[in-house]
């Protein structure tokens, strides 16, 4: 039975009603379709370099539609069923300048257009896909997009993709080690994040259990990624819940477009060593590649101590073990082997792909309660797609294994129970490990169509199926007595029509109906109007309503032993928190999704070619926030901290949850525990602003900015609320500062500053001050004369100067034991100023991050 939410009371007759609409909708679509593409004509023509020699592998593209066409070992190339009337056609090429031409096109006949590719060294403008989900140009885009294109990539020296994140506007950039970051936007971070969706390849990338991105789980390696487009807040209208925050998509190379041989070979500090290759190529109307990398490194280091139940406590507190000291120590080697491939079959302008990849990762993650040590963590997908100019089909399936991973703090709190002294280091894992095997099964179609009958207006709709199924090995999730696999299926359809009303305005209307299975169905509407006074330049506002819905882990938890005295729950029923004479101290309401309304005022605009500027206000309304893995029941709290308190289930049906007498909660041991969940709590108004600017002063010299600021306006939380849930748990300004010289006789050098400043942190036992901190970066890439052949020698020096307002050593205050540590508010030192291969801390209760050097060869034929 679905749990109700407060959108909707008659969800049956809703969904209903609203799928008859879409499907009429539809339908009309399809009718208005059909009658205009019988109105198209070709557009082919021979595309040529500077030096008059053909120039192959240019993607073209009418732009507002999914129609496109990559010119072969000619130059030659040829796009069909294009819709009688003008369009603006967009020529690109790796290392080519963008060309745009205008073309009128007859029905049932063939235009030319020819066009000479000069060589570039900096682009503004561009065009993206992620905003509408069809091409546009990105002056066009009704959002807050960064662009991230090959050429930026490939200057990146081994790593991952994620180094290249760092100066996209508006986005949280918090580097966790040597290869893994956490990414975030408009602030309400936490330790366990999963408000930004992850898309690869039109995939939904986020692990099934905790709707976290895969981030470096991904099966990609870095010589396969052609592009990442960092969409800025709430995308819900076309991506669905998880999408509340924002949404980085990715798209790999395609064979046919990115042929040839690709090797790279790295290593630096901290013993870091990185190979990647990929080969790609084509035989007839068939395209193949294949990709794969080895990456390992000795991450930077720090130690936590815990006590009997697991919680973080001060170095040296009676009773504690430190993390080095467990019998299997902590581990930071960080490693990952990735693999994937493709075989794609063209056909005209249709293209057909199967796809399929594996990664398997060695790391340390951090949660809301400590840490794990990923080991053997497995991740694969496979994925089939097929697209024509006006449809396109994604079906795919994903994996997430946990396989010997276990929790550090649950491993602490194990070993120091006296009746496990005995137990051998592989026995205390598997009393502190957490099986998960994780698998989603989705699928996608999607259509696009102009339709010149009404006013030339743009139209993208869509539907998507999604089911996930989730096993804890009967362990951790409800699976333990219910003794089935955990599922949850939602369905979705979106729809967004774009129309031009004359030269210089544009009307955007988009909206997405969910389904889920455990709530009230959703609606995420979006409108927005596009002002265009000139060629390039567009004003915008927009609005926007999105949600999140609760995860698995949010809903199913089920682990009454995490550790001797604590236990943790999914929250479906709700629950009471009482002190010990019964009076209650809060309620809290089973979990709903948690809401997000934004106004966006903003202005993209290209100057003279020379100048690009994309500023976006914003303004979000925040309902029924979703908190963090929080305490609502602590029976070991002392007077000074608000005395004991015992949390009970609002309902209990077939008693899962072990009560006594009285109605709390007790463990296996019928002991009252630490009880932990998660629920809706409070609302809150934020307001910030996002500014990026890029300005090419030369040919082979440009420069660029970014400014983003965010603050809680208005912040409302009911009776025994905690703060934590609603803690913006980010910078309230941030800001970059780079600039690049391109190809000064083979040698193309950047820096990049990056300052964040300092703010308080709360998620969990992650508490304390991150402070201000500054960092510079720097990169040179020389190509190797023509004797070795296409060769290209990689420096990067990420933090190679580092400049800090306070370098602090936390320390948590002395509690009395188990009692849940508080927050790490006192400072043990400072120590402000500015050195090379300076140390600041990004993340509390994970390793400060120092100087890291790279060097690379990187060879491509």
């Amino acid at each position: 039975m679905k749990r109700s939410s407060r959108l909707f009371n008659s969800k049956g007759r809703l969904w209903a009603a609203s799928r008859s609409v879409v499907v009429g909708v539809v339908a009309w679509l399809s009718a208005s379709a059909l009658g205009a593409q019988e109105a198209t004509g070709r557009i082919a023509g021979l595309i040529t370099n500077d030096g008059g020699a053909p120039q192959a592998g240019a993607q073209v593209s009418v732009v507002g539609t999914r129609l496109s066409a990559v010119s072969g070992t000619d130059g030659r190339y040829r796009v069909t069923s294009v819709p009688a009337g003008s369009h603006e056609l967009r020529i690109q090429r790796l290392g080519l300048k963008v060309r745009s031409l205008n073309v009128t096109v007859t029905a049932g006949q063939e235009t030319t257009a020819d066009a000479t590719l000069e060589t570039a060294t900096v682009t503004l403008g561009g065009v993206v896909v992620s905003a509408s989900r069809r091409t546009e140009k990105i002056t066009d885009a009704p959002a807050t997009i960064t662009v991230i294109g090959p050429e930026l990539l490939d200057q990146t020296v081994g790593n991952t993709f994620a180094s290249a994140l760092k100066e996209a506007k508006g986005l949280d950039f918090i580097q966790v080690g040597m290869t893994s970051v956490a990414i975030n936007a408009r602030g309400f971070n936490s330790a366990f994040n999963n408000r930004f969706l992850m898309v690869e390849d039109g995939r939904i990338s986020v692990i099934p259990e905790s709707g976290l991105p895969i981030g470096a789980l991904t099966p990609t390696a870095k010589v396969d990624l052609a592009s990442m487009e960092v969409l800025v807040g709430p995308g819900s209208a076309l991506y669905g819940p998880d999408a509340s925050n924002g949404v980085l998509s990715m798209v790999t190379k395609d064979p046919r477009q990115f042929q040839g041989t690709t090797i790279e070979v790295s290593g630096g500090s901290r013993s870091y060593r990185d190979l990647q290759a990929r080969y790609a190529g084509v035989a007839g109307n068939w395209g193949f590649k294949v990709a794969g990398e080895y990456q390992a490194a000795d991450d930077w280091e720090n130690v936590l101590s815990y006590n009997a139940g697991g919680t973080i406590v001060p170095k040296g507190t009676a009773g504690s073990v430190t993390e080095s000291a467990l019998k299997d120590a902590i581990n930071w080697n960080t490693g990952v082997v990735r693999g994937s491939s493709a075989l794609v079959y063209y056909r005209g302008n249709q293209r057909g792909e199967i796809s399929g990849g594996m990664s398997r990762t060695d790391n340390v993650a951090q949660t809301n309660v400590g840490r794990n040590q990923l080991r053997d963590w497995d991740y694969n997908v496979l994925q089939a797609k097929y697209s024509t100019p006006h449809w396109y089909l994604n079906a795919y399936r994903t994996q997430s294994k946990s396989g010997s991973s276990f929790a550090l703090n649950r491993y602490a709190g194990a070993q120091l129970n006296a009746a496990n002294a005995n137990l051998s280091a592989d026995s205390l894992r598997k009393l502190s490990d957490w099986p998960s095997d994780g698998r989603m099964m989705a699928a996608e179609l999607q259509g696009n169509y102009a339709l010149p009958a009404l006013l030339n207006t743009h139209v993208v709709f869509g539907a998507q199926v999604r089911r996930d199924a989730v096993s804890s090995k009967r362990q951790w999730l409800t699976d333990r007595i219910t003794n089935e696999d955990v599922e949850l299926s939602q369905k979705g359809v979106y729809a967004q029509a774009t129309t031009p009303l004359g030269q210089y305005l544009d009307v955007v209307l988009a909206g997405r109906l969910d389904d889920p299975e455990t709530y009230d169905a959703q609606v995420s509407p979006k409108a927005g109007l596009v002002i265009k006074p000139a060629a390039d330049h567009a004003f915008r506002v927009t609005f926007n309503r999105a949600y999140k819905s609760p995860t698995i882990l949010q809903t199913e938890f089920f682990i009454p032993d995490w550790t001797s005295v604590i236990s943790i729950y999914g929250n479906t029923t709700g629950f009471t928190m009482k002190d010990a004479n019964g009076a209650t101290r809060a309620t809290f309401a089973a979990l709903e999704p948690e809401v997000n309304r934004t106004w966006e005022l903003g202005y993209k605009g290209v100057v003279q070619q020379r100048l690009f500027v994309d500023g976006t206000y914003f303004r979000s309304k925040y309902k029924n926030f979703m908190s963090p893995l929080t305490i609502i029941g602590n029976p070991f709290a002392t007077a000074a901290a608000g005395g004991a308190t015992f949390a009970s289930p609002n309902a209990n049906p077939g008693n899962r949850i072990p009560v006594n007498a009285q109605g709390r909660i007790v463990n296996q041991a019928n002991v009252t525990p630490i009880v932990l969940t998660y629920y809706n709590l409070g609302d809150a108004t934020v307001s910030g602003a996002d500014l990026g600017v890029s300005a090419v002063l030369t040919p082979r010299f440009d420069v660029r900015g970014t400014l983003s600021t965010v603050k809680i306006d208005d912040l409302k939380l009911p009776v025994g609320g905690s703060l934590e849930a609603t803690a913006l748990n980010s910078p309230t300004t941030k800001w970059t500062l780079g600039a690049t010289a391109h190809n000064l006789a083979g040698v193309t050098a950047g820096v990049t500053y990056r300052n964040v400043l300092g703010y308080y942190f709360r998620s969990g036992t992650n508490t304390g001050v991150i402070p201000t901190f500054g960092t510079l970066d720097a990169s040179l890439s020389y190509k190797l004369p023509s004797q070795f052949r296409d060769a290209t020698l990689q420096l990067s020096v990420a933090n190679i100067l580092g400049c800090t307002s306070e370098n602090v050593t936390y320390s948590t205050p002395v509690v009395t034991a188990p009692a849940v540590a508080q927050p790490n508010s006192r400072i043990a030192n400072r120590d402000k100023g500015c050195g090379f291969g300076r140390k600041h801390v990004e993340m509390i209760n994970m390793p400060q991050i120092g100087t890291m050097v790279f060097m690379g060869l990187r060879y491509h034929r």
